[in-house]
């Protein structure tokens, strides 16, 4: 896996989490200044990042995007 990247991501590349669950992004425009990505893990967990993939703003966690 290689790491989140937001243009490659928003043109439609395939996303996953850091421990290879399946996410299908929904929104990169949320309205908030930390977490504007949306993303439904697994078609079963809505998720928000930030713009660099991170779910937890100050630490990793393995629902951290990557690029498949």
């Amino acid at each position: 896996m290689k790491d989140f990247n937001l243009t490659s991501a928003k043109d439609g590349a395939k996303v996953c989490t850091k421990d290879g669950k399946s996410v299908r992004l929904l929104a990169f425009d949320r309205e908030s200044a930390s977490f504007p990505i949306v993303g439904l893990i697994e078609n079963r967990k809505v998720c928000c990042y930030t713009i660099d993939g991170k779910y937890y703003a100050d630490k990793d966690s393995d629902n951290d995007l990557r690029m498949v």
